[in-house]
């Protein structure tokens, strides 16, 4: 049987090991055994879990504390997150530092999750200077929307604008078939769609005829899954040439949708087939990875800034 161990990982997470019961803040038991990653730096969208955020944002967490002060360490181990506070760890599970070496054994033991502790990995009270906080308060929910994330309506049109001519002034017998002869504005009318779609603007219902218009574009075109494939992967390198937002968080939003529409739109552009004929234009967000933003106790100087404000009060 593995004994039930916490190893810290330089600038990492806390990689627990064996039959021991993560909780979330509620009290309700998440996992029971296997290997698993819990936050250390404060920036994780999952957690307790780690979302390897800690690298998104440069984190540093060196260790900083006395190993020494053995207590006895009895009854079944557990790791519980308090509320914007540190994990509390009960029973009889090892804590390992980054260099294999365990620290002193304690029947209870609180460590740090918002990263500022200035002695890591144990909780010294940073976590109120720095104004951490989980579970995340509504009014501290400030994802955007993957439309502004891309860039908003000038990033689309580049983007819009960059293939279609890709396509027609570049060899491509797939592809080039299916546009030429195309509109002028179809890389605005495209852009528009896509705004929409990604949470801007309802433009594209507004100003271009809306979901009826783009079914009926597609009626009877007898696209073929080669040419699906096709459209999608030179718009996806397309984004890459123009620079739009790489993180992988908006790529998989984008690039799901694009599976998701091209694949409609393949369904309904073949000869015969029933398509719902009228509807709202879709809406794509994050799914369940939405976007690394910054919170105030992600800046590394957030503890000591709390700590020299309430200094100066």
């Amino acid at each position: 049987m593995i004994t039930p161990s916490i190893r810290i990982t330089e600038d990492g997470p806390y990689r627990v090991e064996g039959e021991v019961s993560i909780r979330d803040t509620d009290g309700t038991e998440l996992r029971t055994e296997g290997i698993w990653h819990l936050c250390r730096c404060g920036g994780s969208r999952n957690k307790p879990f780690c979302d390897s955020t800690h690298g998104l944002k440069g984190w540093t967490g060196p260790e900083t504390a006395d190993r020494g002060g053995d207590e006895p360490a009895e009854g079944p181990p557990s790791i519980t997150p308090t509320v914007d506070g540190p994990y509390e760890v009960c029973g009889a599970i090892r804590l390992l530092g980054a260099d294999g070496e365990p620290y002193a054994a304690r029947g209870r033991q609180w460590l740090c999750r918002c990263g500022h502790s200035r002695n890591k990995p144990y909780c010294d009270g940073s976590h109120r200077y720095a104004g951490f906080r989980d579970p995340l308060p509504p009014e501290l929910e400030n994802t955007p929307t993957v439309y502004a994330w891309l860039g908003g309506r000038e990033a689309l049109e580049r983007l819009t604008t960059a293939f279609y001519d890709g396509i027609l002034n570049e060899p491509d017998d797939l592809l080039e078939p299916v546009f030429r002869g195309m509109d002028p504005e179809h890389p605005k009318h495209v852009a528009a769609w896509l705004g929409e779609t990604f949470g801007g603007p309802a433009d594209y219902t507004a100003h271009h005829g809306g979901y009826e218009h783009m079914v009926a574009a597609h009626r009877g075109r007898a696209l073929t899954e080669e040419q699906r494939q096709r459209w999608v992967s030179r718009l996806a390198r397309t984004a890459d040439e123009v620079l739009l937002p790489d993180d992988p968080d908006v790529r998989q939003a984008f690039l799901s949708y694009l599976e998701w529409g091209s694949r409609i739109a393949l369904f309904n552009s073949q000869p015969g087939v029933e398509v719902i004929a009228h509807a709202p234009v879709p809406k794509w967000g994050w799914g369940n990875a939405a976007p690394y933003v910054p919170q105030p106790w992600d800046d590394p100087e957030a503890a000591a800034k709390g700590r020299a404000g309430q200094d100066g009060s």
